[in-house]
């Protein structure tokens, strides 16, 4: 597989776990462990040596190190790059990645060593990527939702299977899709709060407006037995006066 344009993910994925486990490395650890395991005298006297020992150099190990982490099977943390000088001397010049391996990166060796890389063979790559990305990105509880669409729905529309030809097309339509349907699930839910929110406000604004009626209604009332009470309190002074002639 090494000798070809793009490493198979699979292979690239179990080399980096058994050159180093679950340790960290860089795109130049790796791509000077491959060399050294392919620099055999037997293997040197091969015409397609130099094609494979060009298919392993840092710039190509870089980039298939970016496509595993995209797929999200590395992760990786930048750190200054160290350097040895013409003097012998160690210093930090620019910056680099060190990946290791992430769970779901586990998760896929462990899935292969099963077998279950010969029935993802059979669903078609496109739709493992999908899968991933879900995985990836998607809330747990919409997981289900969105892989029943795209089965239901993106899948056999028109012009969607042409993306598979090309691995990072089709990727970002994934990206582009799955997304969407994310945001739009998101606006509809907001927009169902809000109106339930109004609904509310409305029923609220109504008791409000009642509670009013009856403060006004009860302050009248008030009014009235307050003028009622003086009326009836001069009309026993009155009463009282004339008693008392």
């Amino acid at each position: 597989m090494m000798n070809s344009e793009i490493l198979d993910f699979r292979t690239l994925l179990t080399l980096v776990y058994g050159h180093f486990g679950t340790g960290e490395f860089t795109a130049r650890e790796l791509s000077d462990r491959l060399r050294e395991a392919i620099s055999n005298p037997a293997l040197m006297a091969t015409p397609a040596f130099l094609k494979v020992y060009r298919r392993v150099s840092r710039k190509m190990i870089s980039n298939d190190l970016r496509r595993l982490y995209a797929m999200g099977f590395l992760k990786r943390r930048r750190v200054k790059r160290k350097v040895m000088t013409k003097s012998g001397k160690i210093c930090y010049r620019g910056y680099e990645y060190r990946y290791s391996l992430s769970s779901q990166g586990l998760k896929y060796l462990a899935y292969m060593a099963s077998g279950g890389h010969e029935r993802e063979e059979q669903e078609g790559f496109e739709d493992f990527l999908v899968k991933i990305f879900i995985e990836k990105n998607a809330p747990e509880e919409l997981r289900d939702i969105l892989w029943e669409f795209y089965q239901t729905q993106m899948k056999e529309r028109k012009g969607f299977r042409r993306f598979s030809t090309s691995k990072m097309a089709f990727w970002e339509k994934v990206v582009e899709h799955v997304t969407k349907i994310y945001r739009d699930k998101k606006i509809k839910s907001l927009e169902e709060r809000v109106k339930a929110l109004e609904k509310e406000n409305k029923e609220l604004n109504e008791k409000i407006r009642k509670l009013e009626m009856e403060k006004a209604a009860y302050k009248t009332l008030n009014e009235k037995l307050l003028l009622m009470l003086t009326e009836i309190m001069e009309l026993t002074d009155r009463a009282l006066e004339k008693a008392e002639h």
